[in-house]
């Protein structure tokens, strides 16, 4: 009898363990791509950055994935171009952000996580004329990024989108 007691007892702990770990595996790909230092895809590219983030005023707040954030907001309309692009999260881009978010359905708190930029990658499609990847924005479309074919890190303007980094063409 104590053996059977004891027994349920470790397959018990053994299941709990088990599912612990499976909920860390889960859990674990929200920040993936900051973990890799880059905003990175592979397969359809309208699931590529539901794993990114996140971006705000306190956390990952100048770099060119900021800058990629950015240029989505200058699509469609949310942001001006120029110095608007400076691949810094500040005032702006936050109150942009929260816009954005609102009328896309989304909890508007200003922070660019998984679920923000899961949206935005449903506006992502392969451009015919060069295979590039583009963005659909509601107001012009961003042309020209594409994935690389080794790491599936995204290129904007010349660079690796970085968590990490900022770069003369993406950011003014």
């Amino acid at each position: 009898m104590g053996m059977l007691v004891l027994n349920s007892f470790v397959r018990t702990g053994v299941a709990a363990v088990v599912a612990t770990l499976a909920m860390v595996a889960v859990a674990s790909p929200a920040s993936a791509s900051v973990s890799q230092g880059y905003v990175v895809g592979a397969g359809a590219i309208n699931n590529d950055f539901g794993d990114e983030g996140p971006l705000s005023t306190g956390v990952n707040n100048h770099n060119l994935a900021v800058g990629l954030w950015q240029h989505i907001l200058w699509a469609d309309g949310y942001l001006g171009g120029g110095s608007q692009l400076d691949c810094q999260f500040g005032p702006q881009t936050r109150s942009a952000t929260i816009a954005w978010q609102r009328d896309h359905g989304l909890a508007a708190d200003g922070i660019v996580g998984s679920g923000t930029f899961g949206k935005a990658d449903n506006y992502l499609y392969r451009d015919d004329y060069d295979g590039t990847i583009a963005y659909d924005g509601s107001v012009r479309d961003i042309y020209g990024m594409y994935r690389s074919t080794n790491s599936g890190r995204y290129v904007l303007g010349g660079h690796h989108v970085s968590y990490t980094a900022t770069g003369a063409g993406v950011c003014q």
